[in-house]
C-alpha cells in the first residue's frame, strides 16, 4: 500500500498541517523526536507506532486520559471497574510536606507526586531526613507541568497533589512489576521489570500467553541471569485484569505488582516512553511494535471516534478516509 494520500490536494493538506504544527506549536516535540528517531515525526498522516504516539499528544485529548494519568484518580478508576482488584493504600494526601503527620512516615512508605513519573521518595522503617524530604517536595512543586517538554497533554490538566502510599514488599523480597500493553480489551505483550530504579534495571518480554520474546538486560546483567527468572504466579491474572481495564481505552500500558502472593494494580501510562521507544535490539523492537499495532487501532481513539469542530473536523474526516483506504494504521 502506498504511503501517500489518495490525491494531490490531500497530500498538500497533510503536508501543510505537518509544517504548521512542527514549525510553530510543536517545534520542540519535533526536535526531540529528531534526536531519538533521526527524522521528523509525521503528525498529520502517521505511518509508524512512533508517529501515532506523537499524534496522540497533539490531537487525541481524550478527557479520560487526564483521569488515568493522575495517580490518585487512576486508583479510583481501577477500583470502580473491579472492586476486588487491590491497589496500594493511600495513607495521606495534601499539597506540601509540613502537613504530613509524622506517624504516617514511620513505616515502609513512598511519598509521591500524583502527576508524572520518577517523583518518588522512598522511606524504609521510618528512616529519612525530613529536610531532604522537604527539599524534594519543594523541587517538585517548583517544576513546570510534567510532560510539557514532550507535549504530553494530559499531565498539564492534573491538579497537583502530594500523597503517601504504602510500600509493597521489602528489600529482601521486592514485588515483581508486570507491565502490560493493551487496548480495547486486547493484550499486546507483557514485560517484567526487574531491579526497578537501580543500575541493574532489566526487562523480560513475553507474549500474552507467556512465551518469552526477548530480554533487555542492564549493563552487567547477563542473559543467563534473566533466563532463570520464571513468570510470577499472578501473570495470567494480571493479563486478564489488563484486558478488562483497557476496554474503554484504545491503547495504554497497565502496571501491576505481584507481592506476597497477591496482585496489586499500579499506574496506567498513556504515553509509554513518550512514544520514542528506545530498545537496543532492533529485531526485538520491531516484534514488540508489531504486537502493539495488532491491538491498537487509532480509529478507536477519542479524536477519531468523536465529531470535531472546525478544521479539526475536516482533518478528522480526511484521516479516517486515508486509514480506511490503507486498511491499517501502520505502513508496512
Amino acid at each position: 500500500m502506498p504511503n501517500y494520500p489518495s490525491s494531490p490536494a490531500r497530500r498538500l493538506a497533510f503536508a501543510a498541517i505537518d509544517r504548521g504544527l512542527l514549525t510553530w506549536r510543536f517545534a520542540r516535540l519535533g526536535r526531540r523526536f529528531m534526536r531519538v528517531q533521526g527524522r521528523m515525526p509525521k503528525l498529520a498522516l502517521p505511518e509508524t507506532y512512533y508517529d501515532w504516539m506523537q499524534w496522540r499528544k497533539v490531537f487525541d485529548h481524550n478527557p479520560l486520559f487526564v483521569t488515568l494519568s493522575d495517580k490518585l484518580a487512576a486508583k479510583e478508576f481501577i477500583t470502580s471497574r473491579n472492586s476486588d482488584l487491590k491497589v496500594p493504600r493511600v495513607l495521606w494526601v495534601g499539597k506540601g510536606t509540613d502537613a504530613i503527620p509524622k506517624e504516617v512516615l514511620r513505616g515502609n512508605v513512598v511519598v509521591k507526586r500524583n502527576d508524572g513519573c520518577n517523583r518518588n521518595f522512598f522511606i524504609r522503617a521510618g528512616k529519612y531526613d525530613r529536610d531532604e524530604l522537604a527539599q524534594t517536595i519543594r523541587c517538585w512543586r517548583s517544576e513546570r507541568a510534567y510532560g510539557r517538554k514532550d507535549a504530553e497533554w494530559a499531565y498539564g490538566q492534573i491538579e497537583r497533589r502530594i500523597f503517601v502510599e504504602e510500600m509493597l514488599g521489602n528489600e529482601d523480597e521486592p514485588p515483581v512489576e508486570i507491565n502490560i500493553r493493551a487496548g480495547a480489551g486486547k493484550v499486546s505483550y507483557v514485560s517484567l521489570l526487574l531491579h526497578a530504579k537501580t543500575d541493574r534495571e532489566s526487562l523480560i518480554y513475553f507474549s500474552r500467553d507467556g512465551k518469552r520474546l526477548g530480554v533487555e538486560p542492564a549493563p552487567g546483567v547477563t542473559d543467563a541471569e534473566l533466563d532463570a527468572i520464571a513468570l510470577p504466579e499472578g501473570y495470567q491474572l494480571a493479563v486478564a485484569q489488563a484486558a478488562r481495564l483497557s476496554q474503554e481505552i484504545d491503547y495504554a500500558r497497565f502496571d501491576f505488582y505481584w507481592s506476597s502472593g497477591e496482585l496489586f494494580a499500579g499506574e496506567i501510562t498513556i504515553y509509554p516512553a513518550s512514544g520514542y521507544g528506545i530498545i537496543p535490539t532492533l529485531k526485538l523492537k520491531e516484534d514488540l511494535i508489531e504486537n502493539i499495532m495488532r491491538v491498537w487501532d487509532p480509529r478507536n481513539s477519542w479524536f477519531l471516534s468523536t465529531p470535531q469542530r472546525g478544521w479539526r473536523g475536516v482533518y478528522r474526516r480526511m484521516l479516517l478516509d486515508e486509514l480506511d483506504r490503507r486498511g491499517s494504521a501502520v505502513i508496512s
